[in-house]
């Protein structure tokens, strides 16, 4: 890991109808956060709902010497990277009396989930009762509210500055530079990095699953390990509103992010894509030697992949 300066990851996930973050809306109506591309409007996840999603996730599958702090009453948090998980990866910012506010800027860039086919062809409004109790009484009164729902398909991507987990930027004021500090040892950062993307793996704590249960976990991913810090890898997958994939872009992009990664992993469920895509994909990824799983393998096999050499 030495050798590496970040970790992308890029997927599509298939979603059932559902409704995964609430647009503002009004008291007896749950709408959906749209975009609008070229006067069309889209569904998205937000890029706050998806870090709350991954350090959920994250969260759940700690094990009971690690320790990930929880925001207090003004949203401050501990501030401790050492020991904390969550004040590491996610950053933060805090006031410190009579000094202002020291700010960690997070080493896990998330984005938005955008949906790629327009809201209008794949929505739909439903209502659900609210009811409660008459005060002293057991009569029960209701409240309908409507709620926008939706199946799309969404993209979303990950990067980790991987120098700066664990790490501080250490400022030397005499000579006007500034070096990374670790404070944490290899071992650590890398179980550190090891539970953000097994954390995309197992993301299942976004909004209204009570009664609209849905799986928002990848469905295609691509993984790339790479010797140069970019984002690049974030515009591999592109589908027109037809479901088709740009095959050039794909290509395009794939071959430039090939020059600056050690190694590559995909997956994919079959379905996803239309047929004709989908073999496309898969002889392009043999011909270049690169495998193609499930995307629980390609996450496992990134996990396996990690070490401190």
């Amino acid at each position: 890991m030495n050798e590496l300066k970040g970790i992308n990851m890029v997927w599509l996930s298939e979603t059932d109808l559902t409704n995964l973050n609430a647009g503002e809306g009004e008291s007896n109506y749950i709408d959906v956060k749209k975009y609008k591309k070229n006067g069309i409007e889209y569904p998205y996840v937000s890029g706050q709902a998806m870090r709350f999603y991954l350090r959920e996730s994250i969260r759940r599958n700690l094990n009971e010497n690690e320790y990930m702090c929880i925001p207090d009453d003004k949203g401050e948090t501990c501030g401790d990277i050492s020991k904390c998980i969550n004040c590491d990866l996610f950053g933060f910012m805090t006031t410190v009396k009579g000094k202002g506010a020291i700010t960690r800027v997070s080493p896990v860039k998330v984005s938005p989930a955008i949906g790629l086919f327009s809201f209008d062809e794949n929505s739909n409004v439903d209502f659900l009762t609210r009811r409660h109790r008459v005060t002293e009484g057991t009569k029960m009164e209701g409240d309908i509210v409507n709620v926008e729902m939706g199946t799309n398909i969404y993209k979303d991507g990950i990067s980790i500055d991987l120098l700066r987990v664990g790490a501080e930027e250490k400022i030397d004021d005499e000579k006007r530079t500034a070096d990374i500090e670790d404070k944490i040892n290899a071992d650590e950062k890398i179980s550190r990095v090891k539970k953000i993307i097994e954390g995309i793996g197992f993301i299942s704590d976004y909004s209204k699953q009570a009664r609209l249960l849905t799986d928002f976990t990848p469905d295609l991913i691509a993984i790339s390990f790479q010797n140069t810090y970019s984002h690049r890898l974030q515009k591999l997958f592109e589908l027109n509103e037809e479901g088709e994939l740009n095959k050039e872009r794909f290509k395009e992009i794939l071959e430039e992010v090939s020059k600056y990664s050690d190694k590559l992993f995909f997956g994919m469920i079959s379905g996803l894509l239309k047929d004709e895509d989908e073999n496309w994909v898969r002889a392009l990824l043999k011909e270049k030697e690169i495998g193609i799983k499930t995307p629980k393998e390609a996450i496992d096999d990134a996990v396996a992949n990690l070490s401190t050499e």
